[in-house]
C-alpha cells in the first residue's frame, strides 16, 4: 500500500467517522468518495433502552456497534481492492 492511498484511506475514515457520528445509532449503508477510491460502508447499531420511572426521565444508548467495508473501489479502473478494504475496516472499527 503506497503512502498516498494511505492518506486518502485515512481522509475517507475520518469523513466516515464524522457521518457515522450523524446517524445517532441509526443503521445505515453509504458511499464515501474520495479522490481515487470510492467506499461503499454499513453501519450497524444496537440501542439499549430505558423507559425510565417516575424518579429519572427515559434515556438510550447504542450498545453495540460495527461498521462494515461492503467494497472499496478504484474510480478510475472501477477494481476492487480487499487488502484496502480490510485495513480501512479495522480503521472503523
Amino acid at each position: 500500500m503506497t503512502s498516498a492511498l494511505r492518506t486518502e484511506l485515512m481522509d475517507i475514515a475520518k469523513r466516515a467517522a464524522a457521518y457515522i457520528n450523524r446517524l445517532n445509532g441509526e443503521c445505515q449503508t453509504f458511499e464515501i468518495e474520495g479522490a481515487t477510491m470510492t467506499a461503499v460502508i454499513s453501519y450497524e447499531a444496537e440501542i439499549g433502552e430505558d423507559p425510565g420511572d417516575y424518579w429519572t426521565a427515559p434515556a438510550w444508548w447504542i450498545e453495540r456497534e460495527s461498521t462494515k467495508v461492503r467494497a472499496l473501489y478504484d474510480n478510475e479502473e472501477g477494481e476492487e481492492d480487499p487488502e484496502a478494504a480490510r485495513w480501512l475496516e479495522n480503521m472503523l472499527n
